[in-house]
């Protein structure tokens, strides 16, 4: 439901018509965590990228968004497969990225 609501597929009118949705700033809330770590996804991407084979070196030095790239080609979970590259290789997407993280 989430990445359905960060590609906009589903909106409030949308959950409204069936009498079963997520509250507005909920949903707000997701998009907006998606934009604010939208740039360590990418950075994650592109590290995990060079350490793995099958990469293009010329993609992963190009200006083109590997994320953008992933969520093209993956019409489904696309953010379910981001999510468990980047914590499988140690990485780690705070809440609010500006906010300081406990460990």
């Amino acid at each position: 439901m989430i990445e359905a609501v960060i590609d906009e597929i589903v909106t409030v009118e949308t959950y409204k018509a069936i009498g079963c949705y997520p509250a507005e700033g909920t949903m707000n809330h997701w998009k907006d965590w998606f934009r604010l770590n939208r740039s360590n996804m990418e950075g994650y991407l592109r590290s995990v990228g060079f350490r793995l084979p099958g990469f293009s070196e010329d993609l992963l030095r190009s200006g083109v968004s590997l994320l953008n790239e992933f969520r093209a080609r993956q019409e489904v979970d696309w953010l379910k497969i981001i999510l468990r590259v980047i914590y499988n290789s140690g990485g780690f997407l705070p809440a609010f990225p500006n906010a300081p993280t406990f460990v």
